[in-house]
């Protein structure tokens, strides 16, 4: 299986400028890896992966980015949970991106933080 996204059913939105205290959590996790020091945005994105013939399942990811490029698809920020429905996966992804604009993605429980393995 490959570390990149299934990009037949990658959905990214506009990148959102990473604001002064996701920036300073970002930093922090910038000494394990150093392409996170020059990200500029965050790029929320969902991803479908197919589990059985037209039945999807869907997981929102948020990716450190510059304005036009992503450095870090391997490892995103935040990997969420399989959701069974589209619509879950788009309403919690509008979530991430409010909390993206409100400079609150530090915020979030630190364990749902954890990249994924």
């Amino acid at each position: 299986m490959s570390n990149y996204p299934n990009l037949r059913e990658f959905y990214e939105r506009v990148p959102i400028l990473i604001g002064e205290n996701d920036r300073a959590a970002l930093l922090r996790k910038a000494e394990e890896d150093e392409a996170l020091e020059s990200s500029t945005h965050w790029l929320i994105a969902m991803e479908g992966s197919e589990k059985q013939r037209d039945v999807y399942h869907w997981k929102v990811l948020i990716y450190p980015s510059q304005t036009k490029s992503v450095h870090c698809y391997k490892s995103p920020y935040y990997s969420s949970k399989h959701f069974a429905s589209i619509y879950d996966a788009i309403n919690y992804s509008n979530e991430l991106s409010q909390k993206a604009k409100e400079d609150l993605l530090s915020t979030i429980e630190q364990h749902a933080l954890q990249r994924e393995a």
